[in-house]
């Protein structure tokens, strides 16, 4: 593998659009893989990783979500809405937002409630922070931004994080979670991947650099209610460099 694919330390662009033909490609191959949550959690090289994933954060974060009848969850990054079939029917309204059209139909497909107020839309970060409250008919009182940020160039994140203060009620749970560098930051630039089977672009940052990026947060009221990595379940060599790490914040 070239080392032009695989960038250490620098700030680099990488080409969103590869990113969202990527997952467009997912959530048509859903059918044919091990489970559904592979599609957006990965690590096709062993499926059950992504069960794992998803068991663990149902069973540990969604309780500490706090969600009730009158919450208003806003999920950016919904993918297949998999945060979704769990939240819908919890709270009053229930909004996934995410920027591959084939993702948000998957989603749609996967997910009908009769009797619940839920929409989800074919939005990118970007464009979710750009729409008025009134879009959403209202402010959103809990907010899910997971595995999304690693796929924003530099220049445009710090705007998608202000933005979500214009979204978000005067009291609000905050539930973030990145696939981030455990040692210094790593870019993979059109990258061959071996598991995926196919070219990668992600930005790695360190934890320490969201840490700067929330910043915006807790000056705005927000307190950092947990801040950890997630249960490590590649043991694989080629995933030692990078982990999930995860923040909840609250005010």
């Amino acid at each position: 593998m070239s080392d032009r694919h695989r960038i250490y330390g620098e700030h680099v662009n990488i080409k969103t659009e590869n990113t969202r033909s990527f997952y467009n490609e997912r959530a048509k191959a859903i059918a044919s893989m091990a489970n559904p949550y592979v599609s957006v959690l990965l690590g096709d090289q062993n499926p059950g990783h992504a069960e794992e994933w998803n068991r663990f954060e149902k069973k540990f974060i969604l309780p500490d979500l706090q969600i009730s009848q009158t919450s208003r969850v806003l999920d950016i990054g919904c993918g297949i809405g998999r945060w979704a079939e769990s939240i819908i029917p919890l709270s009053g309204y229930y909004c996934g937002t995410d920027f591959s059209p084939e993702m948000v139909e998957t989603a749609r497909n996967r997910n009908r409630f009769e009797g619940k107020d839920y929409d989800f839309y074919n939005l990118s970060f970007q464009e979710t922070v750009q729409q008025s409250t009134e879009y959403y008919k209202g402010r959103f009182d809990r907010l899910i931004v997971g595995g999304v940020c690693m796929y924003i160039n530099d220049e445009e994140l710090p705007a998608c994080y202000e933005g979500l203060l214009s979204l978000l009620d005067e009291h609000c749970v905050i539930y973030f979670t990145e696939t981030v560098a455990v040692e210094r930051r790593l870019t993979l630039d059109e990258c061959p991947s071996e598991a995926l089977k196919t070219n990668y672009d992600v930005i790695y940052r360190t934890p320490e650099e969201y840490i700067q990026h929330y910043k915006v947060f807790t000056d705005a009221g927000f307190t950092v209610r947990e801040q950890k990595y997630l249960p490590h379940l590649n043991n694989e060599k080629q995933f030692y460099e990078t982990d999930r790490w995860y923040t909840l914040l609250e005010r």
